[in-house]
């Protein structure tokens, strides 16, 4: 067990140092149970998803209602921020994704594994009535302003899609199923890779008074666990100011088995902290803000303004990227995170 510990850490080190002048620091983050059940598995992995979703264009609101009592009112206020990415083509994250699925299944392969193709999987009954999609193609993922990037060579099954776009992994995000895919092909380890890079986030504006204000901070980067909002602008009611939340995590994890709903064996290879890419893009801040109109009663009128029109304000930038750099720097940290989980796989 120290062996194995040393040589992880000599790995990571080893890594460290060789992407320092490209990437922050790599912090990974590994969860396991019943690693026994994945030693003694047949060496098959059947990969179910390997997904790498990445931010163009983010598009954030807030709004103040109109409010007061009495002699005292003021106005409702609305302010939007947006920010875009310029210059990215299509063609080098494309490339980028299939380098990264190609060194995946030839690690996987170097750690002995065969791996179980898309027409052997498609014929278990978990997989019934689902469809099959096939890359190479880049997707709106059904997350605003993220795009979705499936490599050339890898096929992947489907429940269906949401009125957004997301591709339904079954029922209730898809529990269950890795457990149940497992079994129905002789005990093999099934992979998911989800990788999500991301190059805004919020930050809360607190003290605003009377005011609407947005802030977004530009910061590309691989997420850990992060919350993709934006403006509610479906459903039966919608509120002003209503925002939708999808939850995403970047993560490679091996399953295996089945008992009961769950998997006999699971391991996880995740991120502590994001993993930030540098030298693509500066950090900076867009901010929208609007006051609120306000009306007071005085001595002399009714009210010295009836200033209660609703106001809105907007701020929009693009920000223009070399597009090899972008996707040399997402190829850098998903290949970072995913070599980090086939080498640990390997050393098990």
């Amino acid at each position: 067990m120290k062996t194995t510990l040393s040589i992880l850490a000599l790995f990571i080190i080893g890594l460290n140092q060789a992407i320092a002048q490209d990437l922050g620091e790599f912090k990974p983050d590994i969860t396991k149970y019943g690693l026994s059940n994945i030693r003694k598995a047949p060496k098959k992995i059947y990969i179910s998803s390997f997904n790498i979703n990445y931010e163009v264009y983010k598009d954030a609101v807030d709004y103040k209602a109109a409010g007061g009592f009495r002699n005292n009112k003021t106005s409702e206020a609305t302010a939007r921020a947006a920010v875009g990415l310029g210059g990215v083509q299509t063609a080098d994250i494309q490339a980028a994704a299939d380098k990264l699925y190609l060194e995946f299944v030839s690690d996987l392969n170097a750690a002995g594994y065969k791996i179980i193709t898309i027409d052997q999987a498609e014929n278990t009954d978990i997989y019934k009535n689902w469809k099959k999609s096939s890359g190479p193609y880049i997707i709106e993922s059904g997350m605003p302003g993220v795009l979705t990037v499936i490599p050339e060579g890898y096929s992947f099954m489907y429940k269906g899609e949401t009125k957004s776009g997301k591709k339904k992994k079954g029922f209730l995000g898809g529990v269950g199923v890795p457990a149940a895919l497992s079994k129905q092909l002789d005990d093999a380890i099934i992979a998911e890779v989800n990788l999500n890079v991301m190059f805004t986030e919020d930050k809360e504006s607190l003290f605003k008074g009377r005011a609407a204000k947005v802030k977004i901070l530009t910061n590309l980067r691989l997420v850990d666990a992060y919350a993709i909002t934006s403006e509610k602008k479906t459903g039966f009611i919608r509120l002003k100011g209503a925002t939708t939340v999808d939850r995403v995590n970047s993560n490679i994890t091996f399953y295996q088995g089945k008992t009961g709903l769950g998997s006999k064996g699971q391991y996880t290879v995740g991120l502590k902290k994001p993993l930030e890419i540098n030298n693509v893009m500066g950090k900076e801040k867009i901010v929208a803000y609007q006051k609120a109109g306000s009306s007071s009663q005085t001595s002399f009128s009714m009210y010295s303004e009836m200033d209660l029109a609703s106001r809105f304000s907007t701020t929009a930038k693009w920000i223009d990227v070399d597009s090899k750099a972008y996707a040399d720097g997402l190829y850098n940290a998903c290949g970072t995170l995913l070599k980090t989980a086939t080498s640990n796989l390997k050393s098990l």
